[in-house]
């Protein structure tokens, strides 16, 4: 079991997130594999970083094994633009549900089209 760790998970999740992210036609599915894909992210770097005897830089003195603060600060980061960014898709998917009544991508992608057309 000790072949599972964090970024197996993360790689796991984010393949996940892809598949759903092509296969699925709803948009607000895709949505949530996207909100997947970003999370997978941030569990990969957190993963990637992870010192289980680390400590932080303010608590002891020279010589201690310190977490390096600056990757948890950029996670904080990307959580905060990946909730901006699905917040506005989100928006974006309430004004086409009003327009064209489905959340369907194939059905909006031919509604779009006929009125290319007319």
């Amino acid at each position: 079991m000790g072949a599972v760790n964090g970024v197996t998970i993360a790689v796991i999740l984010f393949g996940i997130g892809i598949f759903a992210l092509i296969i699925r036609r709803d948009l607000v599915i895709k949505l949530l594999a996207l909100g997947l894909i970003d999370s997978s992210s941030v569990l990969f770097l957190v993963s990637l970083n992870a010192k289980t005897d680390g400590v932080a830089p303010i608590v002891h003195g020279p010589g201690a094994n310190y977490v390096d603060p600056l990757p948890q600060a950029l996670v904080i980061s990307a959580i905060v633009i990946n909730f901006a960014l699905l917040a506005l898709a989100l928006v974006f998917v309430m004004l086409l549900v009003e327009r064209y009544h489905t959340t369907d991508s194939v059905r909006i992608a031919a509604e779009i089209e006929k009125e290319k057309r007319s």
